[in-house]
């Protein structure tokens, strides 16, 4: 998107904000390059090979995703030279198909993947339906993609290559894929070569090509789809200029289209011919355009294949890159017009059949006559439509499954059932002005009708009573009831009179029972809302506010509902389903695969989508602003008793509850950070407690048994050995309460370091020299890196950490085992590794010994207070830097590594200094 000036000269913010987040999104996605054709056989596969192999020569990790030779040797030979992912095999009525592995190629992650046929379709068990959304997930991830595109293919022009070709083509992509590429290549050759190349079995091989010559491969047909990928691809280099030059004003800046088209669809068959011509309208223009359907309550009855075409006309307006809604309200016109002026629309496009209705555009109620009749500053285009043909079979219903009310066997016995009681009314109101028809006269009786008709509309609406008039007047005609009334002209004149007021009246009284019921499905609908929000934040915990969801979808929608969560402390691991139990019959594994695609991608899954939509199940993602939570899983839709925006409402409910999620989330983690600290602050009180009281006996009794070893005179060996026992086990007490302290001092924030610049030997002599009782048997092997920089450090604290480290080497090797120690830096860190050849680490304990009291037993002998790494952790930590352990590969032994910042170096002392 270009930033387009204001009036003043200053670049549009909002349009700067919108080139900056389209810019973010293209570094973060993959590139798309699509090789285009008007028909098979040009050499896109070809071309792309060729492609592949000049990007791998650059040194590009490039993979051939899928590639459809056709058995063609020159495209073989270019396939061979390319390494092949391997396809999987996929088993479907006894037959093992071959296609494409989208979870192998994410794992591998190339650098270029070629993806031959994007309109293909995938076999049934795949978790995409076509190919072209497999390049989506793609895209997504981030991997770069080279593709191959017939100019039939594209949905947009679906109807134009039928009536060029005869041919109904199957297999579609919708045009966004194309608009969205980064390169778009036209691989072009003339017809008389493409016919060439066919006869000479280039193209498809026997029989194949002369059926193909004989019916696709016209010359006619050549020309006219060569006219048309031309056509269309210049259509993207005019709009690859115009973005050129919205971008570099310098260059010369043409000005461009704000013109926004909106399209007004219906549950017509035939509107899906007017989607796509508004589509090129708007393309042709460079305007923006909507496609819309205004819901009424007579068209919340609709037959489900009316409802069905709804949704298709929509779900392919957005395939082609509109902006698609759903209206309510009880004047269609009203409506369309009240949103194309919320919307800045200037132009309105609507469809005209070629039936009755064409010469009925007048007509007060339709919607033609009422745009063309409104005070307004917007063109109505209309557009004719083909006469209505049969629809073949496998086109009644391109989305099985779609969300809105339908006209179940319940409504049309009740709808029966009032045209019944209708009739019976006005039955019986003939009765009753047969009996006081002396009295009341023929404008009396009508009166009487009209009482009786607009009662019954009050109470059944529009239809029933018209029955009921209609009743009502044959049957007192007919049955000779009108005795004594006048029956001539003027009569029926009056009764013509009559006629017309009580459908007056009756459509007002219907329009208002209408109005009602929209605004009941409104407030019922906003109400749901505000009890699941009510609902919410009385809940507490996770555990409570996925209850409260359950129950109160459950009561309010008559929907069973599901969650499927990431495990704690592992939001890319596997989810978890809650409640843990089903009624689904659909295996546990397909759940959960579709759950989790739906959590990665932030997409919906399921029924009513184009990923795993043979799941009895929807699968909506819960997002917290960009940042998923969970998936909210929908197992039993009730689509009678649904809303006509029933995926929107789902996906506000879905939002409400991440976003109490979130909250509870976050309380959570803030109770446990406040116990932690709680917790932190009471055990070091009380260790410097302990530790303080403990220091001076512990001076005292270690003073006491060295004063008694030194002047010790008679004694035996047993009893010496025990008064060394004591000096030693003090020592280590002594030494463990220092720990304690030192501990307390760094967790209390009381302990400031004292940065100097040191060289690395210095602090290992000091610390070798402290460790030399416990380590007196170990030798050591020292690799420094000669070009080791100084360390800015707190000398005493990093003696401690080397001291502790060495220490603990010593401790879990066996005697006599070397000791290494190596340092080397890098531009940003500096790193040392203290190397034993001991036990080693229990595996998934790595992080848990650097917590405080946290001890691994040796083999032999004890181990030791559980602080010293604590502490050397405490230490890294302070100087900016990280410490982990690992445990060695070829050989026993653990890994201890700690790193510090590399800050640049200090100016040598110059000679006068």
């Amino acid at each position: 998107m270009a930033t387009e000036d204001r009036k003043d000269g200053r670049p549009d913010p909002d349009a700067l904000l919108a080139q900056v987040q389209q810019e973010e999104q293209a570094r973060q996605r993959g590139r798309l390059k699509i090789f285009f054709g008007a028909a098979p056989g040009v050499g896109k596969t070809y071309a792309m090979l060729r492609y592949g192999q000049q990007e791998m020569a650059k040194g590009v990790d490039v993979l051939v995703g899928i590639v459809e030779t056709h058995q063609r040797s020159e495209t073989q030979t270019l396939a061979d030279a390319l390494p092949t992912l391997p396809r999987v095999h996929l088993a479907y009525k006894n037959v093992v198909l071959e296609e494409f592995d989208l979870d192998a190629a994410l794992a591998r992650r190339p650098g270029l993947l070629l993806l031959d046929e994007l309109a293909h379709s995938n076999a049934p068990g795949s978790r995409h339906k076509k190919r072209w959304q497999d390049l989506e997930e793609l895209l997504d991830a981030g991997l770069s993609v080279a593709t191959t595109v017939n100019v039939q293919h594209l949905e947009s022009v679906h109807e134009v290559v039928q009536q060029i070709t005869g041919i109904q083509v199957q297999e579609t992509l919708p045009d966004q894929i194309i608009q969205q590429a980064d390169e778009v290549i036209l691989v072009d050759i003339s017809d008389e070569d493409l016919l060439q190349r066919l006869k000479e079995g280039k193209v498809y091989l026997g029989d194949r090509g002369q059926r193909a010559m004989t019916h696709f491969f016209r010359k006619g047909n050549l020309i006219a789809l060569r006219q048309l990928a031309l056509r269309l691809a210049a259509d993207r280099v005019d709009l690859e200029l115009r973005q050129f030059h919205q971008q570099n004003p310098e260059e010369g800046r043409r000005s461009g289209s704000r013109d926004r088209l909106l399209v007004a669809v219906s549950g017509r068959p035939e509107d899906e011919h007017l989607v796509r011509a508004a589509y090129h309208l708007a393309t042709a223009q460079r305007a923006d355009w909507l496609v819309i359907h205004v819901d009424t309550p007579r068209g919340l009855l609709q037959r489900p294949q009316t409802q069905a075409w709804i949704w298709n006309h929509l779900h392919l307006a957005e395939s082609l890159g509109a902006e698609t809604a759903r209206l309510t309200g009880v004047n269609i016109g009203a409506e369309v017009l009240a949103y194309a002026r919320l919307r800045d629309v200037t132009q309105i496009v609507l469809g005209q059949t070629q039936g009755l209705r064409k010469f009925l555009w007048w007509w007060p109620g339709s919607l033609t006559a009422h745009l063309l009749n409104s005070e307004r500053g917007i063109d109505v285009v209309i557009h004719p439509l083909p006469v209505k043909k049969a629809i073949p079979e496998d086109r009644r219903l391109r989305n099985q499954q779609y969300l809105g009310i339908v006209d179940t066997p319940l409504r049309r016995r009740t709808r029966n059932r009032a045209f019944v009681i209708s009739g019976t009314i006005g039955l019986a109101l003939s009765g009753l002005a047969w009996s006081l028809g002396a009295y009341l006269g023929f404008a009396g009786v009508f009166m009487l009708y009209m009482l009786g008709a607009v009662g019954t509309a009050l109470m059944y609406g529009r239809w029933p009573s018209l029955i009921t008039f209609i009743a009502a007047v044959v049957s007192y005609y007919s049955f000779g009831l009108d005795r004594g009334l006048p029956t001539t002209v003027g009569s029926l004149a009056y009764f013509a009179l009559i006629l017309s007021l009580i459908l007056l009246i009756s459509q007002l009284v219907a329009r208002s029972r209408e109005q009602e019921l929209m605004a009941r499905i409104r407030e019922r609908r906003a109400r749901n809302l505000y009890q699941l929000v009510q609902a919410l934040s009385s809940a507490r915990g996770v555990e409570g506010i996925l209850n409260a969801s359950i129950e109160k979808l459950h009561q309010t929608l008559g929907i069973a509902v599901a969650f499927w969560l990431p495990l704690v402390d592992n939001a890319g691991g596997p989810l978890q389903m809650f409640p843990a139990s089903t009624d689904l019959e659909a295996p546990q594994r397909n759940l959960r695969a579709a759950a989790r695609w739906s959590f990665l991608n932030k997409k919906n899954a399921g029924m009513s989508t184009d990923t795993l939509a043979d799941i009895p199940a929807l699968f909506m993602p819960m997002l917290s602003g960009e940042r998923a939570l969970g998936v909210m899983m929908l197992s039993d839709l009730d689509l009678r008793r649904a809303p006509v925006d029933w995926l929107r409402f789902l996906e506000t409910v879905a939002r409400l509850i991440a976003v109490a999620l979130d909250s509870a989330q976050a309380s959570l983690q803030r109770t446990e950070a406040d116990v932690r600290l709680r917790v932190e602050q009471l055990q070091n009180a009380l260790l410097g407690a302990v530790s303080h009281d403990l220091r001076t006996p512990l001076a005292g009794v270690l003073g006491t048994a060295t004063t008694l070893q030194r002047n010790a005179q008679g004694l035996t060996a047993e009893e010496h050995d025990l008064l060394e026992n004591i000096r030693e086990q003090t020592q280590k007490m002594e030494h463990t309460v220092d720990r304690i302290l030192h501990m307390a001092a760094l967790q209390s924030g009381r302990l400031h370091i004292k940065k100097e610049w040191v060289p690395l030997e210095d602090l290992l002599v000091t610390a070798r020299d402290q460790v030399k009782a416990v380590c007196a048997d170990r030798p050591f092997q020292v690799r420094i890196s000669k070009d080791l920089p100084l360390l800015l450090v707190d000398p005493q604290l990093m003696v401690q950490v080397l001291t502790n480290l060495l220490e603990n080497a010593c401790r879990y090797s066996p005697s006599g085992r070397a000791i290494e120690l190596e340092a080397y830096a890098n531009d940003a860190e500096i790193t040392v590794c203290v190397i034993d050849h001991g036990f080693g680490v229990p595996p998934g304990r790595e992080e848990e010994i650097f917590l405080r009291f946290s001890q691994v037993k040796p083999p032999h002998g004890l181990g030791g207070s559980g602080l010293g790494l604590a502490i050397c952790a405490a230490i890294i930590e302070l100087h900016g830097g990280r410490i982990w352990v690992r445990n060695r590969v070829a050989v026993r032994g653990a890994v201890f590594c700690f790193t510090v910042p590399r800050e640049p170096e200090p100016p040598m002392p110059s000679d006068g200094d």
